[in-house]
């Protein structure tokens, strides 16, 4: 008789709990398909939005990357210019006849005196007014092609 009653609270216990089971997992089921539904509708509906913030964010980086760009090209163009600029007013000033301090340069006085008389022979027959002179045709010819080069294009 035991074993009857035994037997039957067993099946009654386990028929009870194969329902709360089944309960429990449909509930489950339920809520993890209801939210896997909200997640999806979410992203359906932001994903335009978050692909239109990535190509503005895009824009933007590239617009910044073309500005630096746009900087470096300028800021070398006044560098050559700059460059140029002073190559042509120190040959004029040299051609003029400033030279500046040469308080650095030191010869010793045997070279000096080998050095005044190769300079004074140049001086005499015309040679560095000529190398001024030649001197400055070549930059006038250095900023006339960089013009052309500036103007055309590289061309």
């Amino acid at each position: 008789m035991f074993d009857f009653f035994s037997s039957l609270f067993q099946s009654l216990l386990n028929g009870i709990l194969g329902g709360v089971n089944w309960l429990a997992s449909s509930i489950g089921n339920f809520f993890t398909e209801f939210f896997n539904g909200i997640t999806q509708f979410l992203i359906n509906l932001f994903s335009p939005l978050i692909l239109f913030f990535q190509g503005f964010w895009y824009l933007i980086t590239s617009l910044f990357n073309i500005i630096v760009l746009i900087v470096q090209v300028i800021l070398g163009m006044l560098g050559v210019l700059t460059a140029i600029i002073g190559g042509v007013i120190n040959t004029f000033s040299e051609l003029l006849g400033f030279s500046g301090s040469t308080a650095y340069y030191a010869l010793p006085s045997a070279y000096q005196q080998g050095f005044n008389a190769v300079i004074g022979l140049l001086g005499q027959t015309g040679f560095n007014t000529m190398a001024y002179i030649m001197a400055v045709f070549v930059w006038i010819a250095t900023v006339y092609a960089a013009i052309k080069i500036a103007g055309s294009g590289g061309g």
